[in-house]
């Protein structure tokens, strides 16, 4: 791993310029996020990589969260309205 280093200076707004290389060795871009580490003299960011998933896995986790929260006693806003919708078909066939 190639170690990138550059001097920079702080704008009255508290901004720096990360230099171009280093903006490449970690492969950033505009937009890019990075948590900021700070201690004595001494500030670090490092780069938060956002998992990505596909709409399957996606669903299967908000399924496998629903089922939990199911088993803890909570009720989804999902299951609230279907609740709601039996409670009003039911009493419509009075």
């Amino acid at each position: 791993m190639t170690s990138n280093a550059d001097i920079v200076v702080m704008s009255s707004k508290g901004q720096v310029v990360v230099p171009k290389g280093v903006r490449n060795a970690v492969d950033a871009d505009i937009g890019t996020q990075f948590v900021v580490f700070g201690s004595g003299s001494t500030i670090i960011l490092r780069k938060i990589e956002v998992p990505s998933f596909s709409q399957k896995e996606l669903e299967k986790m908000v399924a496998q969260s629903e089922k939990k929260l199911k088993q803890a006693g909570f009720v989804t806003e999902q299951s609230r309205r279907n609740l709601v919708e039996e409670a009003i078909a039911q009493t419509r066939k009075r």
